[in-house]
């Protein structure tokens, strides 16, 4: 016996279809910074899309941002999932960067954004988000840490003394 077609399982084009309509009413929500709902439908659009999708990625990495942006710090983890199997769309590193720096992790953040510029080199979002993090020079003693106090002297010195000479 055949299922009917109304019970039958939805085809790939009609979850892709649907998972993109999700999308874009989470973009809208995410536009107006309403996060909850964005996450929502993100995440409706993560469900439809299914694993084998090529955006689907993408529609995650969304969903953990705004969960982020929500207070909801576990949706970091989807940022970070979403961006360790992207090779595709560099929006998913952007989604991670503003993640870890909404929860204070420069670090990782600038991490990111080097790994989305491999990805897009041109990327404008990724570019303006590097600019706006600043570019911190190299340690004097890169055998300690930035922080150890003879880093942080010989820093200043060198800062001032750059400084002063142009």
């Amino acid at each position: 016996m055949y299922a009917s077609s109304e019970t039958a399982a939805p085809s790939a084009a009609a979850r892709a279809r649907q998972a993109r309509q999700q999308f874009d009413l989470g973009l809208a929500f995410y536009r107006k910074h309403q996060w909850k709902t964005a996450a929502r439908h993100f995440s409706d659009a993560v469900r439809a899309s299914g694993r084998d999708h090529n955006r689907y990625h993408l529609y995650l990495s969304y969903q953990g941002l705004c969960q982020v942006c929500s207070g909801d710090i576990s949706g970091l983890n989807l940022c970070r999932r979403a961006a360790a199997l992207e090779t595709l769309h560099s929006r998913v590193l952007v989604n991670l960067a503003l993640a870890e720096m909404k929860l204070g992790h420069r670090k990782r953040a600038c991490s990111a954004v080097k790994i989305g510029l491999s990805i897009d080199p041109l990327d404008p979002n990724l570019l303006r988000l590097r600019e706006r993090m600043g570019v911190r020079r190299t340690p004097v003693l890169p055998f300690l840490k930035r922080e150890h106090l003879l880093n942080r002297l010989l820093g200043r010195y060198t800062w001032q003394r750059l400084h002063a000479i142009q």
